[in-house]
Order: C-alpha cells, then structure tokens, then sequence
C-alpha cells in the first residue's frame, strides 16, 4: 500500500476503495507500488520532492469504467485526478495538485473513433497521441492535415482543453473542439452540443447547442472527464510554403509585427505565426539558440494551390521589403510530401510531430534539464509585443537569468512565452527558479499581464489575479464545482478551482 494517503481519506478507507476500482477494472489496472508511483511525479518539481505525490493510480480503458471509477470514489470520498498522456511536463505533467489523489491514467483509451474525410474531423479518446492522430491520418492517405503542438507525445484532447497552441491556420486548438463526451463527477454521461440529441449527425461540425453552451465549462475546468472529442481538421493543400522574416533589436520588430498584424487580419497569412528569439543560424542553415543574441525569427506559412501560395507570398514580400533590415526566406514544399520537411519549423507547421525540442543535445543540462514557461497574453500589434517582451526581458536581466523568448501570433491577440531552464535534481535551483516564477506573475499582474495556463504550484496565483468584482470569477466556477461535484472528487484544485471541504485551508 503506498505510504501516502489523501486529506480527509483514513489509510483503511484507502485500502476499501482501492479494492473496489481493483474488482470494477481488474487488478492490473490499479497500481500502488511507491516506486512504481514515482514515475508519475511532476517532473520538473525538486526530484526529490513528494508535495505531488498520489496515494494509487488506475488505467480505465473505455468510457464505461471511467464511469465506475467516479462512482466509487464518491462512495469513497477519494479524490481524483485524470490525465490523457500526462506529458506537458512544464505545467506539472500527470501529477496531481492534491497530494495523495488517485490517478486517473487514460492512455490506455488511445482509439481515433472516427474519422471524416468529407466533412474534415477526428473523434478521439484522451489516450490519442499527436503522433497516432498524424499516424491514422496517413495511414488513410493523408488527404486531411492535423495542427500540431511543439511536442508529439501529448494528448490531442488534453492539449485542446488546456487551450494549447499550433501553428497551421487551426492553430488555436480550442477552437477546434466540437462534440465532447463527458463522465461527470457523479457517474452520468453527458454529450455536449448536437451529441445531446439521439442520433444528431451534426455532433462534431456544428460547435453550438441550443441552450447555454456547455463545451467551455470543460476546458480547465475540474467538472467532468472528457472520454471522447471531436476535433476539426484541414484538407491537404496543394502546396505549402514555410515562411521566415527575420530582424534585429525591438525597433524593427515593432515594425514587422504591425506588418504580420495587417497580414493576419486581411487573411493574405492564414496560421498562427511563431517568433524566436536569440535562434542563430550557420552557414548551413543549422539553428543554435544564443541567448546574447538580439535577433528575431518570426515564423509563418502559407497554403493551397501553388497560384494562391505564390500571389500570398508576393504580397508579403511587398510589404515586408518596406521595413528597414527585414529579410524574408521560403521554403516550398508539395502538400503531399512528408519526408521533404527536415527542421521542426517546417514540420510543425505541417502538422507532422516529432520531438526535436527535448533532444538532450539542445539542453543545457541534457537529458535531466527541467524548464518552467511563462506565458502572459497580450494584445497584437508593434506597441503592445514589443512593451511586453521589454518587461520581461527587465526582469530576467536583473536577476542575471538568460533570457529566452517566444511569441505565438494571432491576429489580435499574442501569448509571450519565456523560458528558465534548471535542474531538477539541485534543490536550490528548482527552488530559484519557482521562486522567480512568482515574483515574474507578481511582476507583470501589476502591468495588467496573466499566464494562460500555469504549473501545479502557481495554480492558485494565477487564479488570484482574476479578482474583478471581488473575485465573482472563481466565485461563480466554485458554485458550479459545488453543484456539480459536491462531494468534490475531481482533481481539486485544478485552475485554482477546490471543492468546498478544502477551499479554506
């Protein structure tokens, strides 16, 4: 029996409910072996560290024992927390906030259920990878493209519910749910939108319900456990163009991003743009990441017939040549070539995943480095990127941190991304670095800034920020969580979010 044990669950009460799951799912379903636990820490906490420590875990595969597994634990009063793949690992990766919770372990649910050629979507369960969605894509032809995150091990329902990003034109992932399949806190089904209607064709492509939409109260929420997903996909363009404008110092990138803007809003640039910076190039066009370096590279693509790509590119190439020590590259590919695109700037946003941000050769501490992101939202255009990326920027070099930088583009709105890397297994680093984390949300709060999402130990923090109106945000999602989950079972504290037996302490 593992040697962790939930608030308010006795060691004995732990024993009876874990025999329970173990006769719903099988034996080999339940796991509580200490070590065996232990893999499934927040791995970019102190290594040592068991403040996320969970008491089992269970490893359900169909929607059915998902049901029975919440059934029990509010017979239990056990305290849950479900994952897809559990891979994000710099917002806490499979642990859970609440120590001592249950795992909820769906990898095992790894089906695409569906998917639609003619209408362009998938059905997948929270166990469906990047790289099996893309798998089942091409293994069908690869006539539909799939928007991709940076990495392809994570869970395509899990990244869209935490409001993840890619960079084809569905980039804003979202924005791409269209039909969930939820188990409830007490045990019930529910299918959101058309899905509420026996027999609806119109589940996955009409994203609306008659009635108060439900879908949103899903997405970093602690209300349900999503067991089914539709989600939108794009046809296979006949060429795709990946794109780079690159520039030196703010000044510049002031200008470039008022340019990208008015691209983005007439729709001449369709996806969602990324910029890096302090990505150096060789001669061979090999990129090396120099913190020093002040020079940015603003990626973006374009896509359809060869005519269309060709007319798009010229117009950015009018426009980008009018600022002052821009340089614009291409590079072409066929739609259906998927062996051409070598870098992960090209395939990524090709919707092709890999993994070429944790090679251990990139790290600085190889295998075994840790990185927590920072990732405020601002308002698009030159202004407004460049005022933000200053502040941080402020705020690394005065704690003597690297400062290294991204920014996710939409046509109205950015998500700044900045990086500390750390060790995980020295205590005093993993300390600094969260410590720095907190002070940089303090820090940029009192400009009006807030993360979109944020790690385990930060959930709290973020959440306070949102405090309009004597904090009536969390007010209203903790009456939900109540009516919803009154015996609060379900991954307590996710988004600041507790149920009301724990929201004091």
């Amino acid at each position: 029996m593992s040697a962790v044990v939930p608030p308010g669950v006795s060691a004995h009460t732990l024993s009876e409910a874990i025999a329970a799951l173990a006769d719903a799912l099988g034996a080999g379903a339940v796991v509580t072996d200490h070590d065996e636990l232990l893999g499934f820490r927040d791995p970019y906490t102190y290594r040592e560290s068991g403040e996320f420590d969970a008491s089992a875990m269970v490893m359900p595969a169909s929607t059915e024992q998902v049901q029975a597994v919440v059934r029990i634990a509010n017979r239990y009063r056990l305290p849950l927390w479900a994952f897809g793949q559990g891979r994000n690992n710099t917002y806490g990766g499979p642990a859970p906030r609440l120590r001592g919770s249950v795992i909820v372990n769906l990898r095992a649910m790894d089906r695409v259920l569906e998917v639609n050629e003619r209408l362009a979507y998938a059905v997948v369960q929270p166990g469906v990878r990047w790289f099996d969605l893309f798998g089942e894509l091409e293994a069908r032809g690869g006539t539909l493209w799939t928007s991709i995150p940076d990495l392809g091990w994570g869970s395509v329902v899990g990244n869209s519910l935490e409001n993840g990003i890619g960079y084809t034109p569905q980039g804003d992932h979202a924005s791409n749910i269209c039909g969930l399949e939820v188990v409830l806190p007490d045990g019930e089904l529910l299918r959101t939108g058309m899905g509420a209607m026996e027999g609806n064709a119109a589940w996955h492509v009409y994203p609306h319900a008659f009635g108060p939409q439900l879908r949103g109260l899903f997405q970093q929420s602690n209300y349900g456990i999503v067991t089914a997903m539709g989600w939108k996909l794009m046809p296979r363009p006949e060429a795709y163009a990946c794109c780079w404008v690159r520039c030196r110092g703010f000044g510049p990138l002031a200008e470039v991003v008022d340019a990208l803007q008015g691209l983005l809003l007439d729709a001449t640039i369709t996806n969602f743009p990324m910029a890096t910076r302090g990505m150096e190039f060789d001669d061979e066009g090999n990129s090396y990441l120099d913190p020093a370096s002040d020079l940015w590279s603003i990626r973006f693509a374009l896509y359809g017939r060869r005519s269309l790509v060709d007319a798009r590119f010229a117009v950015c190439a009018d426009v980008f040549a009018r600022i002052a020590g821009a340089e614009l590259i291409r590079k072409d590919f066929s739609g259906t070539d998927i062996d051409g695109p070598a870098t992960h700037d090209e395939r990524v946003q090709r919707g092709i995943p890999d993994m070429d941000l944790l090679d251990p050769a990139r790290l600085p501490f190889g295998a075994d480095t840790a990185h927590l992101d920072f990732s405020p939202v601002s308002t698009c255009g030159g202004d407004a990127v460049v005022r933000t990326e200053q502040l941080m920027r402020s705020f690394y070099e005065r704690r003597g941190v690297p400062y290294v930088g991204g920014i996710h583009f939409g046509p109205r709105a950015v998500l700044h991304f900045s990086t500390v890397f750390f060790d995980p297994r020295d205590e005093a680093q993993a300390k600094a670095a969260f410590e720095g984390y907190t002070a940089l949300v303090h820090e940029m709060a009192a400009h009006g800034y807030v993360p979109y999402r944020t790690n385990l130990q930060h959930m709290d923090l973020v959440a306070g920020q949102f405090a309009f109106g004597g904090h009536i945000q969390r007010r209203v999602a903790e009456a939900i969580k109540d009516a919803l989950d009154p015996n609060g079972i379900l991954s307590a504290g996710k988004s600041g979010i507790w149920p009301a037996s724990l929201r004091q302490a």
